[in-house]
C-alpha cells in the first residue's frame, strides 16, 4: 500500500511540476528566466537565477497560486544577468 501512495504522490508532483513551469512560461515577467522546479509532496522548490527581485517575488506568487502547490521553497537567486 505504502508503494501505491508513493507512486501516486510521485504521479501529482510530476502533474504539479509540469503546471508550475508552464505558468512560469507564460507569465510575461517570467517567462525569460530558466528558473528550475522540482516538486516533492506537493512543496515545490524553485532554484536557478533572476536579475530583479520584481522577478522574484512574481516567480514565488505565480509558483505560489497553482494548484496542488502546498508550499513553496525559495531557492532563487538575485543576481545581474546582464
Amino acid at each position: 500500500m505504502s508503494t501505491q501512495q508513493s507512486t501516486r504522490e510521485a504521479i501529482t508532483d510530476g502533474v504539479i511540476t509540469a503546471k508550475v513551469r508552464a505558468a512560469l512560461g507564460e507569465d510575461p515577467i517570467t517567462a525569460r528566466y530558466d528558473i528550475c522546479v522540482e516538486t516533492l509532496a506537493g512543496i515545490v522548490e524553485l532554484s536557478g537565477f533572476v536579475d530583479t527581485e520584481i522577478v522574484h517575488i512574481e516567480a514565488l506568487h505565480v509558483a505560489e497560486h497553482v494548484r496542488g502547490v502546498l508550499r513553496v521553497e525559495d531557492l532563487l537567486d538575485v543576481r545581474n544577468l546582464g
